[in-house]
């Protein structure tokens, strides 16, 4: 963290993004904020000219630079992406959304308060309404909890006091099955004696995946996470429901198999079947029991 100091930096951690990073950046063109901050592109191991892209918007953006992550992996990116930020707070967003104008003056007047601030995930504007039927939404209006106990701020929307992000070393890096990553870190945060609050001006439109496949990927690797979650947080009060709530769970989807047939209802049969399935792969991975 050489160099001038700032108020903020806002990290993007991306990958092959090239053909999308450019309506992010158009979108931190428009924040209101009036403080002094910068933008960093954190290039994890882009084959297509991300990090060309986004220098394609210097000039319209406040000392726009790009630095390369050491290895593969979001975390990696985001850290890499923190250890250059000159700013007193770290904001992250990611680069296939869209900030809203108040995203940025929003998570700072948060840190005021918190050492850890999250936003809104609007998953309106940039999907389809099918899209948006297959996963839940987070709560407009206030963090949401992971199993029902800390609340966390996600990734895509989150801003850090740096010395905190410094103090708790970054992102946990071997978290890399596709999920748990920024909930691990407002846990780890919380238990160490730090906030976490909600920015409720800091509003991003995030896109969802579009297609089942990638959408049971993308599950597979939340209900993974949430193994490794349990293994790490069991000890600090992290529980999962119980085996007899789960089979009554597992015993609706297959009386819902039939939502396979209809394109308006398979996207929601196939979230909650790809999560559940990915708990039960983690559990073996992590040897806990997450059903």
């Amino acid at each position: 963290m050489e160099g001038r100091r700032c108020d903020a930096t806002v990290v993007i951690p991306a990958r092959d993004e090239a053909h999308r990073i450019g309506v992010q950046l158009a979108a931190l063109t428009a924040q209101d904020y009036g403080g002094d901050w910068e933008v960093v592109v954190a290039d994890n191991g882009s084959t297509d000219g991300t990090g060309d892209t986004a220098l394609g918007w210097t000039g319209r953006l406040p000392r726009l630079r790009v630095v390369r992550a050491g290895h593969p992996g979001v975390n990696s990116a985001r850290n890499a992406g923190a250890r250059a930020a000159r700013g007193r707070i770290v904001a992250f967003c990611d680069a296939d959304d869209e900030a809203t104008p108040t995203w940025l003056s929003g998570l700072v007047a948060a840190c005021a308060d918190t050492d850890i601030a999250g936003g809104y995930l609007d998953p309106v504007a940039l999907n389809s309404p099918r899209t948006r039927a297959s996963r839940p939404a987070n709560p407009p209006d206030r963090l949401p909890l992971i199993m029902g106990w800390l609340p966390y701020a996600t990734g895509a929307c989150m801003a850090v006091r740096t010395e905190v992000f410094t103090a708790l070393g970054g992102f946990d890096e071997t978290y890399t099955g596709g999920g748990g990553d920024d909930v691990e870190l407002c846990v780890r945060a919380q238990l160490a004696g730090h906030t976490v609050g909600f920015a409720p001006g800091a509003v991003v439109r995030y896109r969802l995946r579009d297609g089942l496949w990638p959408l049971a990927r993308q599950q597979i690797g939340y209900g993974r996470a949430d193994a490794r979650l349990l293994r790490d947080f069991r000890a600090h009060g992290l529980t999962v429901n119980s085996t007899a709530e789960a089979a009554r769970e597992w015993l609706g989807l297959l009386a819902r198999a039939g939502h396979l047939r209809d394109p308006d209802r398979a996207g929601p049969w196939v979230c909650e079947t790809a999560w559940r399935l990915g708990r039960l792969r983690g559990s073996l991975e992590q040897r806990v029991w997450c059903p």
